[in-house]
């Protein structure tokens, strides 16, 4: 008997460690996880150690910017920047007009010159997308959301139903343009349509690389929609489809391509490189890829390349032969409106193709099919004169002028435009955007404009 209940003590104790094994995993797991979910002791340790370093550097930025002032408070640019720089690494100074930014990976902060104050800049957002710094989103229905095309206005004042006309006549306004994915818009050089190439954008080593080619990962190109079927039907409207499911494009240095790659004495005497064209477009392949998209002007420029409405549209004419009573002004060829939208600092540059046909893209089916009511008169008009015009609130897109692009056709060193001018529009009824044509950098054509592109 004695023997019989050892068996069973034994078996009792068995099952209890068993149970106690189990218990203790469990909690083990409810402890690790605690750590390490949102509200567990590893994220608010991170949490706190990033506000400690974000006051630690406002601190450090305030007394900085106070040494930096003169005896009248004024704040003294040069002498700033050459102290922001003892800050610690990882930090990018960006110098604009009135202010100077410090921008770190998880924060950054605004330094007004005007009056020395310093402020954390937050993001802010409107239906997922990222209004930049200086700017409002409109809210004014229809044009406050990113499926209609989301409209932002430069200035920190709202824009509302009752400032609506005034804010367009006289602040520049952007509109969101969305890039389902960063496949769709750029390759990298070594696409020869049998592969397509995956594009992966590491957002800390700010760097977007071809997964599928590594031996060309970060040459990258645009892909250009170039298959584009051409009829007339019977009521005369031009129709140019894109086929966008097709991801076959490839680069060819003999055709339509982007970025530059070599220069001739033209862009030489206007001082263009391939450095800056790869630059640049790298610079915005890599903002679409993170944000999702990018932002175009919602007019052709005017002077200084400005986006407003009833402005001036400038063209590639010369100068000389502009008047003032003239609905126009003169860039001086594909150069001076190439150079007056460029502005490194502001995050502006001439539109690209690729991002152009993502802007037909993401209009649809009105694009690609031409009208006979997009223009108003014979001759030039101002920006934004015509409300039949307006495709997802982007003005002129098919009438008033061509628009030139900074996609080049190297056979001949030609630069692509898209879409229809005045005389097509009054005449044979316009040309689409997702026409694309070609002529030669040098023209001088007062019917020739350009857009610019905003990005991030």
């Amino acid at each position: 008997m004695k023997k019989q209940k050892r068996r069973k003590e034994k078996g009792i104790t068995l099952i209890a460690l068993i149970i106690t094994v189990v218990v203790l995993i469990i909690l083990a797991g409810i402890g690790i996880g605690a750590l390490v979910n949102q509200d567990g002791v590893v994220d608010k340790a991170k949490e706190a150690k990033l506000e400690t370093e974000k006051k630690d550097i406002e601190e450090q930025i305030n007394i900085m910017t106070i040494q930096s002032m003169d005896k009248y408070g004024n704040v003294i640019r040069e002498t700033l920047k050459t102290k922001l720089e003892d800050l610690p690494e990882g930090k990018e100074i960006v110098d604009e007009t009135s202010y100077i930014k410090v921008v770190y990976p998880e924060y950054e902060f605004k330094i007004d010159l005007n009056n020395g104050k310093v402020a954390e800049i937050v993001p802010v957002y409107v239906d997922n997308v990222l209004i930049p710094d200086g700017y409002v989103a409109s809210q004014v229905p229809g044009e406050n959301t990113k499926a209609g095309g989301l409209v932002i206005y430069e200035g920190t004042v709202p824009v509302t139903e009752a400032n609506h006309e005034q804010a367009m006549k006289t602040r520049n306004q952007y509109v969101w343009i969305p890039v389902g994915e960063i496949n769709d818009m750029v390759m990298c050089e070594s696409n020869t349509g049998d592969s397509v190439c995956d594009l992966v954008y590491d957002e800390e080593t700010d760097t977007l690389t071809c997964q599928t080619h590594p031996a060309t990962a970060t040459n990258l190109v645009g892909r250009l929609y170039t298959s584009i079927s051409n009829s007339i039907i019977e009521d005369g409207k031009h129709y140019y489809i894109i086929d966008f499911s097709k991801r076959d494009q490839t680069y060819d240095e003999n055709s339509f391509h982007e970025p530059k790659n070599i220069v001739n004495d033209d862009d030489i005497k206007n001082n263009l490189t391939i450095d800056q064209s790869k630059s640049d477009f790298t610079a915005m392949a890599k903002s679409v890829a993170k944000n999702g998209g990018f932002y175009i002007s919602r007019y052709e420029v005017g002077k200084n390349g400005e986006s407003k409405k009833e402005q001036k549209v400038l063209t590639a004419d010369d100068p000389v032969w502009v008047t003032e009573e003239d609905n126009y002004l003169g860039a001086n060829t594909w150069y001076g409106l190439y150079n007056t939208i460029r502005k490194v600092e502001e995050n502006k540059q001439m539109l690209w193709g690729c991002q152009c046909d993502q802007v037909i893209k993401f209009i649809g089916e009105e694009a690609q099919i031409g009208h006979s009511d997009r223009n108003l008169t014979t001759d030039h008009a101002l920006s934004g004169q015509n409300e039949l015009d307006k495709m997802k609130n982007i003005y002129d897109f098919e009438g008033n002028h061509n628009e030139w692009t900074a996609e080049e056709r190297y056979t001949s060193n030609n630069r692509v435009f898209r879409g229809s001018d005045y005389v097509d529009a009054a005449t044979d009824g316009s040309l689409p955007p997702s026409y694309r044509n070609y002529t030669y950098p040098t023209g001088k054509f007062d019917e020739y404009s350009s857009r610019s592109t905003l990005y991030l």
